[in-house]
């Protein structure tokens, strides 16, 4: 059977991705490229509904996850790597009177809809709200009004004068302190950045 390699996640939020001026983030997948025989946890680059030919023509394969953890998305691509040798071992590229395509054997067919199933994935492979995953699992989301009180300032010392690098070491401790009190071990803050350093301008202003 074809070995599959995983392209493990190195960071605990690196599936988070919230694009400015979008409302929502960046949809998540585990994607099995047939090509190169990998297995790797990604979000969706692109905004809208379109997507990579590759994808397209049945190359790339992708399975909608929520925004996991670093931690849970090398997990996940573990347990359902031996499916996805199946898949790398019963597949052909074949001309489909338009485009090279990837079309699946009996047995690839069979594992590709037990990892749907592993992953909880609803009709079509597509994402349902919970899917089995806990809220360990989950990179946990917060808005910048639920997660600040308005005495940052007075809270960290923040002046006319912080720097930027010390603007990221309070936004690593708010999201620490967040994770610490919540249910899932990684959180992150749309906004924040943004946040402190409006917190800075406005000092500078008022000191002008």
């Amino acid at each position: 059977m074809t070995d599959v390699k995983i392209i493990r996640c190195t960071e605990p939020d690196e599936l988070y991705r919230h694009y400015d001026g979008q409302s929502e983030p960046q949809g998540t997948y585990i994607e099995l490229d047939l090509q190169q025989e990998s297995l790797l946890a990604d979000y969706d680059a692109e905004v809208g509904s379109g997507s990579p030919a590759a994808v397209r023509h049945g190359f790339e394969r992708r399975y909608a996850i929520p925004v996991l953890t670093g931690e849970a998305a090398n997990r996940v691509m573990e347990e359902i790597a031996p499916l996805a040798a199946r898949m790398l071992a019963d597949w052909e590229e074949i001309w489909d009177g338009n485009n090279m395509v990837a079309r699946l054997g009996d047995d690839a067919r069979a594992a590709e809809a037990e990892i749907e199933e592993h992953l909880g994935l609803g009709y079509g492979g597509k994402r349902i709200e919970f899917q089995g995953f806990g809220d360990g699992d989950l990179v946990g989301v917060w808005g910048v009004d639920g997660a600040t009180n308005g005495y940052e300032a007075e809270e960290y010392g923040i002046t006319a004068g912080t720097t930027s690098e010390r603007l990221d070491e309070i936004a690593a401790k708010i999201t620490g302190d967040l994770a610490e009190c919540g249910e899932s071990p990684v959180a992150v803050v749309h906004g924040l950045d943004e946040y402190l350093r409006g917190l800075r301008a406005e000092l500078a202003e008022q000191s002008a």
